[in-house]
């Protein structure tokens, strides 16, 4: 169970959106799924062989209460920062989220 002052950082959960240029050439663009109060902690090394994401550079772990729809295709943004969702963990009976995300590169 999240207590409530663990949520201290403001995230957006953004969707992908396909559409169709004028040229008629598929763009991907990035829509406000919803936004939410997380918990946003940086991920070692360690944690992040723990979690079997040996292609993956893992960076945060992101907790947050449950959002029905909430999938890997989505990404946050967070300060600023675009976090893509690499894997989406549910706990306690769909009580709580956990994300574990890699940081885009600037």
């Amino acid at each position: 169970m999240i207590r409530p002052g663990e949520l201290r950082e403001r995230v957006v959960v953004e969707e992908p959106t396909r559409s169709t240029t004028a040229l008629g050439e598929s763009q991907l663009t990035w829509g406000t799924f919803a936004s939410r109060w997380a918990s946003v902690e940086g991920v070692s090394s360690r944690e992040s062989l723990q979690y079997g994401q040996q292609q993956v550079d893992v960076t945060h772990k992101v907790r947050m209460r449950y959002l029905p729809g909430l999938s890997h295709d989505m990404r946050l943004v967070w300060r600023g920062r675009i976090l893509d969702v690499v894997s989406v963990l549910e706990y306690g009976n769909r009580s709580e989220h956990v994300l574990v995300c890699q940081e885009q590169a600037a």
